[in-house]
């Protein structure tokens, strides 16, 4: 099978494709591309998030991925800073969720 047509390995609820999960982030709602954002950080090796998602992504939409614990979205932030892209430029992260 062509690998564009494949599900990725990270993704396990629902039945997407390699193209599928490319045109979402690109231009699926916000909420969309939060969702599958939040699954690629969560669940592909660290390597292949980044054949998905820039850093510049990941600080944007931060306060608005769920996050499947505290723990792992507090390694991300420290992560994000470390690196030199804080999360922190929401004012108010709750409102962000809403927002999205």
């Amino acid at each position: 099978m062509e690998a564009a047509k494949q599900r990725p390995y990270f993704i396990w609820n629902a039945d997407l494709s390699e193209d599928d999960v490319r045109r979402i982030l690109a231009e699926g709602s916000g909420y969309s591309r939060t969702q599958l954002m939040g699954t690629i950080l969560q669940y592909a090796r660290f390597a292949d998030i980044w054949n998905y998602l820039t850093v510049r992504d990941v600080q944007k939409w931060f306060w608005q991925i769920p996050w499947r614990d505290v723990a792992l979205r507090d390694y991300w932030k420290w992560a994000l800073t470390l690196w030199g892209y804080p999360p922190d430029d929401c004012a108010d992260p709750v409102a962000a969720r809403v927002l999205v």
